[in-house]
């Protein structure tokens, strides 16, 4: 299995659990406030995986450009 299949497959189990829980917040299931912050939360954190992954590959096409 190569690297990028890989890095690709992240990015699309990122995009679709961040969709999810986008969706629930959006369409109004949340039961109570706390569950909308949790929820916030959960799409902090995989926004952050998701930029922090880019940020790794960006420094890594860097080093292999020098």
């Amino acid at each position: 299995m190569s690297d990028l299949y890989i890095v690709d497959r992240l990015f699309k189990v990122i995009r679709e659990r961040r969709d999810v829980v986008l969706e629930a917040v959006t369409k109004g299931s949340v039961s109570d406030f706390a569950a909308y912050r949790h929820l916030r939360g959960k799409l902090e954190v995989w926004d952050e995986i998701e930029n922090e992954m880019r940020l790794l590959l960006k420094n890594e096409r860097d080093k292999d450009d020098e």
